[in-house]
């Protein structure tokens, strides 16, 4: 079992290498650095397409494996022992196919193209999408020592739970759980002074209230070394956990939450806190 971490030697990915440093020793863990590498190919002109150049290849290769030798002496660096490995094709297929047999995948927010990897997806979203493990994303924010964790009553969202208050007793850090709820907006006015005072939305904030206490139930009890706080927030998830993000070290979210489709297999909030969060964002499917 192991942490496998994405490296391509920009300097956002050497800080997700000393944060899957960090995980696998706290976890007691093996760590692998993972380099992918495209194929190279040459033009056979006059309409044939293009073909594998083979020696081209081997330096290709030769070029990667040190790449992802030079991640494992930043993990020894950093305390923990690695293994490296260079593998060819797309980062991304490479990280979901390791991430099968793996117990964490960390990759960086962006890699060299930051702005490809933001109007392309990136690495980060289809290996958050796609991998079979808690995927965590990590950004180069402020320091801060605090997980929060979004709940609600989905399944995913009681992994996510179990993943946060593991983190955050191995971290020591205190567990901010947070909880956001709504109401359905009537005709076209989205004011809270739709609703009377005292009625609908006070009904709807203590049955949220009571879900979260449900939801919570166990987990206190099995780690007495958390400090945990409960909030409740009216709004849309997305923006109240990007919200919660700005004095967070870590923060983590299930891959769909309550209302999400079987066929989605990274709900809309999952997607928008990644992109827009300003501190690391772990996915638990």
């Amino acid at each position: 079992m192991s942490v496998v971490v994405g490296y391509d030697g920009s300097e956002i990915s050497e800080v997700a290498v000393r944060f899957a440093a960090d995980e696998a020793r706290m976890r007691g863990l093996d760590l692998e650095v993972l380099t992918a590498w495209d194929q190279p190919t040459v033009d056979l002109g006059m309409g044939a397409g293009a073909a594998i150049d083979p020696d081209l290849s081997e330096v290709v290769a030769a070029q990667a494996a040190e790449l992802a030798a030079r991640g494992a002496r930043l993990a020894r660096d950093s305390g923990m022992a690695a293994s490296s490995t260079a593998v060819p094709g797309p980062a991304a297929a490479a990280l979901v196919e390791r991430a099968r047999t793996a117990d964490l995948v960390v990759v960086s927010s962006h890699g060299r193209n930051a702005v490809s990897d933001v109007l392309l997806g990136g690495v980060s979203r289809q290996v958050a999408t796609h991998a079979a493990c808690p995927v965590i994303v990590v950004r180069d924010g402020a320091p801060a020592h605090s997980v929060v964790v979004g709940i609600d009553d989905s399944p995913q969202a009681a992994r996510a739970l179990d993943f946060a208050f593991d983190e955050a007793s191995r971290r020591a850090w205190p567990l901010r759980a947070l909880h956001a709820w709504d109401v359905s907006v009537i005709g076209f006015d989205v004011d809270a002074s739709t609703y009377p005072a005292g009625g609908i939305l006070d009904d709807v904030k203590d049955a949220e209230a009571r879900l979260s206490a449900e939801v919570l139930a166990g987990h206190v009890a099995r780690y007495p070394d958390v400090d945990v706080e409960v909030r409740l927030r009216r709004g849309a998830a997305a923006g109240v956990l990007v919200e919660a993000s700005r004095d967070a070290g870590l923060l983590v979210l299930g891959s769909r939450g309550r209302g999400g489709f079987a066929s989605l297999l990274l709900g809309s909030v999952s997607h928008r806190v990644i992109h827009r969060s300003t501190c690391s964002v772990a996915i638990v499917h």
